[in-house]
């Protein structure tokens, strides 16, 4: 036992020798640039989102370099990215290959599936990873410390879906609403179905038996005529605008007075595009702006790189925000806001360089973890990270189509309850 106490009281000694910078001792020079990995869908089943949210964080990535001169004129982000098609096993193979490889220091990556594959090695290779999932799974730092994305979760998002439905149902006299969920049999789609059941039956609703409709579904008869007999008041969906388009207009051609809620990778301008007259009167959520939204600051910026790298220097051309019109659609922000959260955090490393000394993984976390009361130039709720607590915001709004364009209706705020946390 005695030896075993030897062995620990030695060993920390040297770690404190390791990691205590002595006092007047000079930080070494700030690096050039910074490697980051980046994962992608562009050309698997949710390319239908994916593609736009690339293009947001590769402008954002040259926006930084080409423009501002890198972090705080000084860092530029060395990017290597790829599309991984939304298989999981591509997905594991290219962090291997950005690990090992590339010896990135952090990853801006993507779905639901891959993410929480990933999150036990992250973890354990202590590699930051700003993620396009916003599964609760990956916001306790508890179970997941190396893991972070700058908006509500999905089930925080869901339940202001249903906090919203309930008013609504209060104000209409349904005594005992009905509410559906339809998911695809898939990670991202489940993630956020026990947290959003838990608080329907919480908030009195009755919850009718789920509904299937997987993300390569091109149409949805079926499950509409399931909703029709089983009397649903509220539906949400949890797929992407593909499979969220179909299911919306078969039920709009069948007659359904169900009020449908589109998840924020399943609502956007695309679903207009792509169903018309159909779309009228859904409601989605949707934790940040809209490409476009007038008031929003930090549109300038994306504005000038729109004008840029995409136009040849020309104006961006005039359109109606929340329309067909507009140059991209809305996972273009969430690509942006995902490079800003990691901007931000270097930002604060350069500035205190003397106490990092170097964009290590665990030095990049800290700083991610002093993220307090952030605002992202308005292209987001303002954005608090604890080293207890990983939920940027539990703010969302709620959006709705009206005559053929996208309406904020709603903010809604769920409490940040911490039996919530990973759940």
């Amino acid at each position: 036992m005695r030896g075993w106490i030897r062995y620990f009281a030695l060993s920390l000694g040297i770690l404190l020798l390791v990691t205590i910078v002595p006092v007047g001792a000079q930080a070494p020079p700030i690096p050039a640039t910074i490697k980051v990995g980046g994962l992608f869908d562009t050309t698997g089943p949710t390319s239908d989102v994916g593609k736009d949210y690339s293009v947001g964080a590769l402008h954002h990535v040259q926006y930084i370099n080409e423009v501002q001169g890198g972090i705080r004129g000084k860092v530029k982000i060395d990017l290597v990215w790829s599309d991984y098609g939304y298989r999981i096993p591509e997905a594991l193979s290219l962090y291997r290959k950005y690990r090992d490889v590339d010896r990135v220091n952090a990853i801006v990556g993507w779905g639901t599936g891959d993410t929480e594959a990933l999150k036990e090695k992250i973890s354990e290779d202590q590699i930051p990873y700003i993620s396009a999932s916003y599964s609760s799974h990956l916001n306790d730092p508890a179970k997941t410390p190396y893991n972070f994305y700058p908006v509500s979760s999905y089930s925080d998002q869901i339940r202001a879906v249903l906090k919203f439905a309930s008013g609504l149902a209060k104000k209409e006299g349904i005594a005992k609403p009905k509410f559906v969920f339809v998911y695809p049999t898939h990670p991202y789609g489940q993630a956020p179905i026990p947290a959003g059941k838990a608080y329907a039956r919480e908030l009195g609703f009755e919850v009718l038996p789920d509904q299937i409709v997987e993300l390569a579904a091109l149409e949805a008869r079926s499950q509409v005529n399931a909703i029709r007999a089983a009397g649903a008041d509220f539906a949400w969906f949890g797929g992407t605008t593909n499979s969220a388009s179909v299911t919306v207009r078969d039920a709009k051609q069948a007659g359904l007075k169900t009020r449908w809620f589109v998840n924020v990778w399943g609502f956007d301008e695309n679903m207009i595009r792509l169903i018309g007259a159909a779309a009228e009167g859904t409601y989605g959520s949707t934790p940040h702006a809209y490409y476009g939204e007038p008031g929003v600051a930090g549109m300038r910026t994306i504005f000038d790189a729109y004008r840029r790298f995409r136009a040849e220097g020309k104006e961006v051309p005039k359109f109606e925000w929340g329309t067909t019109q507009t140059p991209y659609i809305a996972s273009y922000i969430r690509g942006w806001l995902n490079v800003f959260m990691l901007k931000r955090s270097l930002e604060i490393m350069v500035d205190n360089w003397a106490s990092y000394r170097g964009f290590g993984g665990p030095a990049v976390r800290s700083a991610l973890e002093l993220l307090k009361d952030w605002d992202p130039d308005g292209l987001a709720p303002v954005i608090t990270v604890a080293r207890t607590d990983h939920r940027p915001s539990t703010t969302t709004r709620i959006v709705q189509v009206q005559n053929g364009r996208m309406v904020v209706v709603q903010t809604v705020t769920v409490e940040r309850r911490k039996d919530w946390m990973g759940f």
